[in-house]
């Protein structure tokens, strides 16, 4: 990370990217914790991941210049308890989700989650159905 002018630019522009990434390869090694560096949407996602119980916990970690998010997996009996994430829109195309077609996904979705980019925030689509939002669908995992 050090003397890298490209890799903060990377975190900045791209960091939902840098999330899942991070979330997929260590669920394929198992690791039962990594680090990620904070900034307020990689909070907030991790937040809905809590509350969605896909992550066991997570803890701020303050270091001289800057702020880790230490994440914990959860695992049963060696295998992690949700499927892989996927990233859906990119910053080269995106997908936007009317209010209509996001009623038309909650009927149809199952054990889906998708995550929005919406005017109120990175949300869920049930969320979203409930405050009559769209939005840009940035992923979905399924349990």
């Amino acid at each position: 990370m050090g003397s890298n002018p490209v890799f903060p630019t990377i975190i900045k522009h791209y960091y939902f990217s840098y999330l899942l990434s991070m979330l997929n390869i260590n669920k394929l090694h198992k690791n039962l914790s990594f680090n990620i560096i904070f900034n307020k949407k990689n909070l907030r996602i991790i937040t809905i991941l809590k509350k969605l119980n896909l992550i066991y916990k997570y803890t701020l970690i303050s270091k001289k210049n800057f702020i880790l998010i230490n994440v914990n997996l959860y695992f049963y009996k060696n295998n992690p308890t949700s499927s892989s994430f996927k990233i859906i829109s990119k910053p080269s195309k995106n997908f936007f989700l009317s209010y209509k077609s996001l009623r038309l996904l909650t009927k149809k979705s199952g054990n889906s989650v998708f995550l929005l980019s919406t005017t109120k925030g990175i949300l869920t689509h049930t969320e979203a159905v409930k405050l009559k939002t769209s939005g840009f669908i940035i992923c979905f995992f399924s349990y």
